[in-house]
């Protein structure tokens, strides 16, 4: 499995409630609708920050300028490279991205599963 994990920075100007909607509601089903870009994803998942002041939060000192991560995973680095030169994500999803993401900001990565505990 190949695994691009994002973390998501929210475009300047727009409040944390704007992207939170936006990308649940505009983005996601915009990029669900792309068969030509998810026919090579095994999964997509949004994780949306949640409360940054809480005791837990504050606990572990999370300061994190980050508003939510993307996990996309793939079967393999060839299904994630022939996903992003699709004409369709092309065309469709990647001119969206700008709209609610500081995309110069935002930091992707590339990982692969170690499961130390649970399901894999």
């Amino acid at each position: 499995m190949t695994i691009l994990i994002v973390c998501i920075r929210r475009k300047p100007g727009m409040s944390f409630e704007a992207f939170d909607t936006y990308w649940r509601q505009q983005h996601a089903p915009l990029l669900r609708a792309c068969g030509d870009f998810t026919r090579h994803l095994i999964r997509y998942e949004q994780y949306h920050v949640q409360d940054r002041d809480s005791p837990v939060a504050r606990m572990f000192g999370v300061t994190s300028n980050y508003d939510g991560v993307a996990l996309l995973e793939f079967a393999d680095a060839d299904a994630m490279q022939a996903a992003f030169a699709e004409p369709a994500y092309l065309e469709q999803v990647r001119p969206d991205e700008p709209n609610f993401v500081d995309l110069e900001n935002s930091l992707p990565f590339i990982v692969e599963r170690h499961a130390v505990l649970g399901t894999s």
